[in-house]
């Protein structure tokens, strides 16, 4: 299973290092904030890191059109890959300061805002979706 799992992981690894040599994707400097739809990737300058925002897996947050007990969350799924380690799946949350941040390798990746916000009029087409994002170094880097 283990020999399977690297053997996938390392054509995901190859691509998304590449997105920065790649005239469709971006590169983003390290601390800034950057969108990304779903299928889009990004390269980290200066942190030999690609990010791909993959999609959104379920949003429940309360539309802005309505009185809800709670705000809800919205789950967002990106892969992340770092030259010389296996692609790792992150889930980033809405919800909460915690689950708003994943460390990968040296760097803190966080989800500042998911756009569109919900309304009860339309669901949101699930190509619709923006992340905002920053990548930092980690705070023990």
């Amino acid at each position: 299973m283990r020999r399977r799992s690297a053997a996938l992981s390392v054509p995901l690894t190859i691509a998304l290092a590449a997105c920065a040599e790649n005239p469709t994707g971006s590169s983003v400097a390290a601390g800034s904030e950057f969108q990304l739809h779903p299928g889009e990737s990004a390269a980290i300058e200066g942190a030999d890191l690609g990010l791909r925002f993959d999609l959104v897996a379920s949003d429940s947050r309360c539309p802005a059109d309505a009185v809800c007990v709670t705000l809800g969350d919205a789950e967002a799924v990106f892969t992340a890959a770092q030259v010389g380690r296996a692609a790792t799946s992150l889930t980033l949350h809405t919800a909460t300061r915690e689950g708003q941040r994943a460390t990968v390798g040296a760097w803190t990746l966080t989800l500042i805002r998911l756009d569109p916000y919900p309304s009860s009029a339309r669901p949101i087409p699930p190509g619709d979706y923006r992340a905002s994002l920053r990548v930092d170094p980690s705070a023990g880097s």
